[in-house]
């Protein structure tokens, strides 16, 4: 019976240190995997930075060589050249819109003008029929000949301010494209 008991105790021993045993094998197993996770980790946020860094310089690289590849071949003095010519055609066809307006403008002065000289010319047509003598002649033609004088010139008034507002408009049009265009360069 005495060893019986030994044997139990010796078993009871065996098992309490396989226990032990299992017990420091799991965490050493467990201290393993975290140290093999932290280590793993460190390794990504290095292959992650690595890239990163790649990927910067051969942006740069890319970027660099992009450049003077364009000023080999002149694309980007191409480019400005291109941007300017539209920035230059788009004010010629303001301008010239302008002047469009402004001529329609002065025709329609013009075309008012001579309907009114019209009308006058008919009246004054009537007027010289009642005539009885050379003297009251005179004088309707005097008339006449003046007030187609001051209509001529309160017309070409007009026109001119018409064609000075328009200038004006597209000089300062054509001014401000080019203070664009300077800005840009």
């Amino acid at each position: 019976m005495a060893d019986l008991r030994q044997d139990e105790k010796s078993a009871q021993k065996k098992e309490s240190a396989g226990e032990k045993t299992a017990e420091q094998t799991r965490q050493a197993g467990e201290e393993v995997a975290q140290a093999s996770t932290d280590l793993l980790q460190q390794n990504l946020e290095l292959v992650q930075n690595s890239c990163r860094v790649g990927v910067e310089v051969a942006t740069a690289m890319m970027g660099r060589s992009t450049d003077q590849l364009g000023r080999t071949f002149g694309l980007f003095e191409a480019q400005r050249a291109t941007e300017r010519s539209a920035r230059n055609v788009g004010a010629i066809m303001y301008s010239a819109s302008a002047v469009a307006k402004g001529m329609n403008g002065a025709s329609r002065e013009y075309f008012e003008f001579v309907r009114q000289q019209i009308d006058r010319s008919m009246d004054r047509m009537n007027e010289l029929w009642r005539c009885r003598t050379p003297h009251d002649l005179a004088a309707v033609q005097t008339d006449s000949v003046r007030d187609a004088i001051r209509s001529a010139m309160e017309t070409s008034r007009r026109i001119a301010d018409m064609s000075l507002k328009v200038a004006d408009d597209a000089g300062n049009h054509i001014a401000q494209s080019v203070e664009r265009m300077q800005r840009a360069s």
